[in-house]
């Protein structure tokens, strides 16, 4: 039969699909999307990573996600929370950072649209009277670390 496994897991926050509550906030999701996507080093995360561009890539990173196929999980309803956005973000940033080398300009451009990014997720999260579960609180109070490290 069907694996489980590919069933996206049923969020407690998740809103149904249909109410006008869901669709005003997928809006706003697709725009904070668009704003990442603007970032001046977006470039880097827009589409999937090659071993071709990055040798060793698939090796080294086991989950890999960039900035389109996130779009299209938003597209298609698999991420349907903040939260899911915000873990699938960190998780793009996490694979570069952990990818690269400290000295790579991409890890600084990495640390840097992350910074970005982390704020305006923080504030989407404020603005709907959201607070990110524990584990997230914590990443973005170390995205805030890794950039005053980088200085």
């Amino acid at each position: 039969g069907q694996s489980q496994t590919m069933s996206p897991r049923i969020d407690p926050e998740a809103l149904d699909l249909e109410s006008p509550s869901f669709r005003a906030w997928k809006k706003n999701i697709l725009l904070l999307w668009k704003t990442a996507a603007q970032n001046k080093y977006a470039h880097i995360f827009m589409h999937p990573v090659t071993d071709d561009l990055a040798p060793g890539y698939s090796a080294t990173v086991r989950r890999p996600i960039d900035l389109t196929t996130i779009k299209r999980k938003i597209d298609t309803n698999e991420i349907r929370t903040t939260a899911q956005f915000h873990r699938d973000m960190l998780l793009m940033f996490h694979n570069a950072l952990m990818y690269n080398n400290v000295s790579h300009s991409v890890y600084a451009y990495t640390v840097s649209m992350m910074t970005d990014v982390m704020e305006i997720i923080k504030a989407f999260y404020s603005s709907h009277n959201h607070t990110p579960d524990k584990h997230l609180q914590k990443s973005m109070s170390r995205s805030r670390v890794a950039s005053v490290a980088s200085q």
